[in-house]
């Protein structure tokens, strides 16, 4: 299974990264919104690999956090790999927590492709199992949604914050704000 790739950005478009990994050239299914890189920067994605009849299909996001959320979702039947990648691009793992304890689909339902039905089904599917978000407690969620109404793309927040906790140091919201804006 490749679990993990690092390479250098050759192109990037709405939905996918052309990552250029030693010889290889490949070509990983990851929706812009969950990071905008440039050609030339160097990245390390963290892959799922989807095998069908007739393809073989990457699945990359930015954190492993994220990766054990889609690896969740595509146990809900029903969700294929694109709406478990639109799912976790676009509901933050803290939301979905929150949307599983409280049974409120309306946070699924923002994601093109859920309808309340499909919402709902993920909502039972995942009631029994908690989705542990990549970032380690409340104060650390709050300083991450802070960073994005700052204006920070939400790989930018996400990447500055996990440098902060490898420290591991019991910050508060205001000293983790703080330090997150100096990095």
């Amino acid at each position: 299974m490749i679990e993990r790739l690092t390479g250098t950005v050759v192109e990037q478009g709405e939905n996918f990264l052309l990552l250029q990994v030693g010889p290889l050239g490949l070509k990983i299914h990851f929706l812009k919104v969950q990071g905008a890189f440039s050609p030339g920067e160097e990245v390390t994605i963290h892959t799922h690999l989807i095998l069908r009849d007739d393809q073989l299909s990457l699945f990359g996001f930015l954190s492993r956090g994220d990766l054990e959320v889609f690896k969740e979702l595509l146990k809900v039947n029903g969700v294929g790999p694109r709406l478990a990648q639109n799912i976790v691009s676009r509901v933050l793992p803290g939301e979905l927590n929150q949307a599983v304890e409280r049974n409120n689909p309306a946070p699924l339902m923002k994601v093109p492709g859920v309808g309340k039905k499909t919402a709902l089904k993920i909502l039972i599917a995942l009631q029994e199992k908690t989705i542990s978000p990549s970032l380690p407690t409340r104060e650390w969620q709050e300083a991450f949604q802070a960073l994005i109404s700052l204006g920070f793309d939400r790989s930018e927040a996400l990447e500055r914050l996990n440098r902060l906790n490898l420290k591991g140091e019991n910050l508060t919201f205001t000293q983790i704000i703080k330090e997150a804006l100096k990095s």
